[in-house]
């Protein structure tokens, strides 16, 4: 990505050097920093619902819809200020006028119970999980596939090889940032770590 930015003549020309610094460091930043605490939070969540932890165990084929809902359920981004109204948008009673910022918070919208049927649940199986995790449309996250990868993989193997995880800390300490959400660190005491799958 880094050196198509760099050798890509956009309609505007080549970006500057400036430019290209910051979108690297964006590019740095947001997918790393979004990974790891989906990840961890992943960990927590299901530490958190045995039963789920179960589930997975014994159910393998459920990490790509279930790492979704943990995507749902746990929002990595709060929320982003990067949105403005295109035109006047009436929303019951209130006119948000044109040009005027609208900050999407991705962790109510998941939430949301007019959208999901019981909202405040973790369900591995949830159908029509058409959650904000990622955003939506123009500003869909164009590392999601990558993410997502990284997350089935990391969470199946925990799942798999780790035995009897038990948290240490609930909840643990979190980072103190307004748009970026996840614990600092996410501290398990275990029994040991399995070559197989172990299901009751």
């Amino acid at each position: 990505m880094p050196s198509a930015l760099v050798n890509e003549d956009g309609p505007e020309g080549r970006m500057s050097k400036g430019v290209l610094a910051s979108n690297a460091l964006l590019l740095i930043f947001a997918g790393h920093e979004t990974t790891v605490n989906l990840i961890a939070h992943s960990v927590l969540t299901l530490l958190r619902h045995p039963g789920a932890l179960e589930k997975l165990r014994c159910r393998p084929e459920l990490i790509v819809p279930g790492v979704e809902e943990l995507l749902r359920f746990e929002s990595s981004v709060q929320f982003w200020q990067t949105r403005s109204a295109v035109e006047d948008i009436d929303i019951a009673g209130t006119t948000i006028p044109e040009g005027a910022p609208i900050f999407l918070v991705y962790g109510s919208a998941n939430r949301d119970p007019q959208r999901f049927t019981d909202p405040g649940e973790l369900d591995l199986e949830r159908r029509d999980n058409q959650h904000l995790g990622f955003s939506q449309g123009i500003h869909f996250c164009f590392g999601a596939p990558l993410a997502r990868l990284e997350v089935q993989v990391a969470v199946a193997e925990f799942v798999r090889r780790v035995q009897n995880p038990r948290l240490v800390q609930d909840p643990p300490p979190y980072r103190h940032n307004q748009i970026f959400r996840g614990p600092r660190h996410v501290l398990v005491d275990i029994d040991g770590i399995r070559d197989r799958p172990v299901c009751a």
